[in-house]
């Protein structure tokens, strides 16, 4: 069976947009759709000759193993703004490629609550997909490779709230 250019189309789509709750199936809940707004503190990966340290402003939105945000990164006065999309895990793990005003960059992510945090340690097993505090509170952890100027190239860790 092939896919033709519009059944591809109809099937990215339908991704992107949720079904009617009258002819919706449960959904898995780690494929539920989740907004992370996070901010937090970037620090360049070169010491001598890198932007030096700064902050970000991030908001991303997931979708089963589709992903897409936008950033905003301060470097003491001199500001990086991107555009996401990229595939991956839900929050788990991303993989994404951005264009932005740096030219383009590639991004690995991961987001993590304080549930899971606290489970894996007390070894406790909770619904870790309602909408408590606890579940909505995300760490975040991303590392960035720009193309055209590796004194861009950081790492960043933040915390944000998923809606």
């Amino acid at each position: 069976m092939r896919f033709q250019g519009t059944a591809l189309a109809a099937l990215l789509i339908s991704l992107l947009i949720p079904a009617p709750a009258a002819i919706a199936a449960p959904l898995d809940p780690q494929l539920v759709p989740k907004l992370l707004i996070s901010a937090g503190r970037v620090d360049s990966r070169r010491d001598v000759t890198g932007k030096g340290t700064g902050y970000f402003l991030d908001a991303g939105y997931t979708r089963s193993f589709l992903n897409m945000g936008i950033a905003h990164k301060d470097f003491s006065g001199e500001t990086v703004d991107t555009v996401y999309v990229g595939a991956g895990l839900s929050n788990i793990i991303q993989l994404q490629i951005g264009i932005g005003t740096e030219d383009v960059v590639t991004r690995v992510r991961h987001d993590f609550n304080l549930t899971a945090i606290s489970d894996f340690f007390t070894g406790t097993k909770r619904n870790r997909y309602n909408m408590s505090l606890g579940n909505r509170i995300t760490f975040t952890v991303a590392a960035e490779n720009y193309r055209a100027d590796d004194r861009f190239d950081n790492f960043h860790i933040g915390f944000g709230l998923l809606y």
